[in-house]
Order: C-alpha cells, then sequence, then structure tokens
C-alpha cells in the first residue's frame, strides 16, 4: 500500500476532493464524498470504486481496522485534522473520508421483473432525510431500485448518505428517472400511487405483482401527470384521523405490505 502525506489545503488533491460538497461538481466527476470508518468499509465490501481516502494519524489504528483489509490498490492520504475538516460535512468528524465513484451501472441497470417486483419513482421529493430513509427502507424490502425524477434531492448529499445508513451502496439509483420509468412500464409494471380518491386499501389491492411505487413531492404530492397515469390508487388506512403520513414512512408501510403479499403468495 502506497500512502502520501498532505500538509497543505492548498494541495490541489485537497482543492478537487473540497469541491464534491458541492452537488454541481459531484455531478460533473460523477464522484461524491463518504464520511465514517464504517460507512467508508460498507462502500469497499461493497464493491464500489474509491478513488482516494484521506485519514488522520491519530486514528490510524481504525484505518488499519476497518479499511485496509479491504484496499484494493486506492491512493492513500495522511493529512492532518485541520485539513480532514476542509472536507467534512460534520462538527466532529470520525477521521477518514473516502472519494467513491457514483454507480454507473446503475442508470443503465436492466430492470428484472423474475426477481424485483418492486421500483420506487420520486416525483420531486425534496426532503435529504427522506430520501435516505426511502433508500434503506427499499434496500431492505428488496426493492429492484429508485427512479430519481425531475426535481428531486441529490442522492448523494451529506444528509441523505448519512440517513440511508449504508444501504445506497446495495440499491441501484436510476438518474434518467423518467427514461427507466417507461422502460418499466413497457416491461408490465403498473403505475400505483397514494391517493385521497383510492377506494381500497393497500390491504385490499394485489401488490404482489411488478409495481412502480409514486412517492411524491412532500408538499404537493404527485404530480397531475403521474397521477392522471397511474393504473393503481392506494390508501394507507389511518384510524387515527391523521390527514396524512410522512413520505418515507408512507412508502416504507407501503414496501413491506408488499413483502408480506409477496412472501404469502410465493413462499
Amino acid at each position: 500500500m502506497t500512502e502520501f502525506r498532505i500538509e497543505s489545503k492548498s494541495n490541489p488533491v485537497i482543492k478537487m476532493a473540497k469541491k464534491l460538497k458541492e452537488k454541481k461538481y459531484r455531478n460533473e466527476t460523477r464522484l461524491f464524498l463518504v464520511e465514517g470508518f464504517r460507512f467508508l468499509e460498507e462502500a469497499l465490501k461493497s464493491g464500489k470504486k474509491i478513488d482516494k481516502i484521506f485519514y488522520v494519524p491519530e486514528k490510524e489504528e481504525d484505518f488499519r481496522k476497518y479499511i485496509e483489509p479491504n484496499l484494493k490498490g486506492e491512493e492513500i492520504y495522511s493529512v492532518p485534522e485541520a485539513l480532514l475538516k476542509e472536507l467534512s460535512s460534520t462538527v466532529h468528524p470520525q477521521g477518514v473520508i473516502g472519494v467513491v465513484h457514483m454507480d454507473e451501472s446503475s442508470d443503465n441497470h436492466g430492470a428484472d421483473p423474475f426477481r424485483n417486483s418492486m421500483y420506487l419513482y420520486l416525483d420531486g421529493l425534496q426532503d435529504p432525510g427522506n430520501l435516505g430513509t426511502i433508500i434503506r427502507s427499499a434496500h431492505a424490502a428488496e426493492a429492484g431500485g429508485i427512479l430519481l425524477g425531475k426535481n428531486t434531492v441529490d442522492p448523494y448529499s451529506d444528509k441523505v448518505l448519512r440517513s440511508s445508513m449504508g444501504s445506497i451502496f446495495h440499491l441501484p439509483l436510476y438518474r434518467d428517472g423518467d427514461m427507466m420509468l417507461k422502460k418499466l412500464q413497457n416491461q408490465g409494471y403498473k403505475l400505483a400511487v397514494t391517493s385521497l380518491d383510492a377506494t381500497r386499501s393497500i390491504y385490499e389491492e394485489d401488490l404482489a405483482q411488478n409495481l412502480i411505487l409514486v412517492i411524491g413531492n412532500e408538499g404537493s404530492g404527485v404530480t397531475k401527470e403521474i397521477q392522471d397515469n397511474a393504473e393503481m390508487l392506494l390508501k394507507i388506512p389511518m384510524p387515527g384521523g391523521a390527514e396524512s403520513l410522512n413520505a418515507a414512512v408512507a412508502a416504507s408501510v407501503i414496501l413491506f405490505e408488499k413483502v408480506r403479499q409477496t412472501q404469502e403468495k410465493y413462499l
């Protein structure tokens, strides 16, 4: 393992990595930052391509324990704590940050209707915490992937990454969400949305089929175009009388009702 030492924040390697805190530069380079030993270890173990890793000498023991056994020739940089803070988005950095390649294969990943019978389409979802939670729930429910519609929050922002708890490394994300939506519909996937006009609850509808679950904007909901094209309207029973559920909670409830129905049908 070749290791380099950087002392100055004017070093071009540091300057490049710091730019990745901006969405524009992440999109241009197809790279993003991952913080923390467990999180970076998860990225390495999942097979993600890591470009560079920065760590502070004070955390060398953790580096040798969690990171070094999983290395495959990545560039390693030892930096002072003050320099690591330049790259960090947290108040108290854990001592390691990696530069990770976005998964190009996810943008062109072909749907497998025999293995994955649920995809999610995000129609302008804006809250990073909601997106991270939805990614985590979709991973747990073995969804086929997440289709990112227009005006959806950047999945590679630090807040989304943290709330996904590593699940982002295990679930395909389709940045060309609208194109993928059409491909899935052409394969027979039905478009399902939650609606106040729904006459049947998620417990009455047949969810054990190929579905694309649409999650809309937190304030305005699903766009009219998507709503008009939906083939299945769903409602979640709320006997307590609340007006609505949080977007991530609603998505999770529906995902695991689908898991239950699918297991009953096929297992």
